[in-house]
């Protein structure tokens, strides 16, 4: 199945739920300079076909899946946009294939409380002045036909996070904490020289979602 096709099948629940939900008054105000005799239901079905397009290009496109020239290895949806894109290479042993797939959204500490405060925790271990900065979530899976179901097969190998300008301090060193299901946490070191990324090599998750955080110290 196409990938773009595919990623539709993954997102427009959500936007389906989202807009149905909506003022119709809304629904109708975007395709205003059309017919005057849409429904309010037409104007719904239109929006949530305008909104996912729109979605599906940006999560599927090399922007946010390419970091520093590297682009990631992994199909899927990269809507992360608080980091300068996310990167994955899957170890050969990993258990990844054609049919792996994840969802890389960003998350913070409003969204991912316990998480969060899981890493800002082991932080501390590392500097007392560390800083946590821009998380991300992953979901590992695999695509099989359109069905989308979680494993952690595939992400074991490495991980690359574009840093983002406002994060970057010369000098400072850079770490990636991984928080899982339960709260078991794992903390790798940057191997990267390049100020404008972080590369960790990560081993296979302990859930199939995992948030990664960026850390400073």
């Amino acid at each position: 199945m196409d990938i773009k096709k595919s990623a539709k099948y993954f997102v427009v629940a959500g936007l389906v739920g989202a807009l149905l939900f909506a003022p119709a008054s809304k629904a109708i105000a975007a395709v205003s300079g059309e017919s005057g005799t849409k429904t309010a239901e037409q104007a719904r079905q239109e929006e949530v076909n305008r909104q996912l397009e729109a979605f599906v290009a940006e999560a599927t496109s090399n922007t946010n899946k390419t970091v520093a020239g590297t682009k990631s290895q992994v199909n899927g949806l990269y809507s992360a946009k608080s980091v300068q894109g996310v990167a994955l290479a899957p170890a050969a042993d990993s258990g990844s294939d054609k049919n792996s797939y994840v969802k890389v959204s960003d998350t913070d500490k409003k969204k991912s409380t316990a998480a969060v405060a899981v890493a800002n925790t082991v932080a501390a271990t590392l500097s007392p002045n560390a800083v946590v900065g821009p998380c991300i979530n992953v979901q590992y899976g695999k695509n099989e036909g359109g069905k989308f179901t979680e494993t952690t097969a595939g992400s074991k190998g490495q991980l690359s996070i574009g840093v983002p300008a406002s994060f970057r301090t010369e000098g400072a060193k850079y770490a990636v904490i991984a928080v899982y299901g339960g709260g078991a946490f794992d903390c790798y070191e940057n191997t990267s020289t390049d100020p404008a990324k972080v590369t960790v090599n990560v081993g296979e998750a302990k859930s199939a979602n995992v948030m990664y955080a960026l850390v400073k110290y």
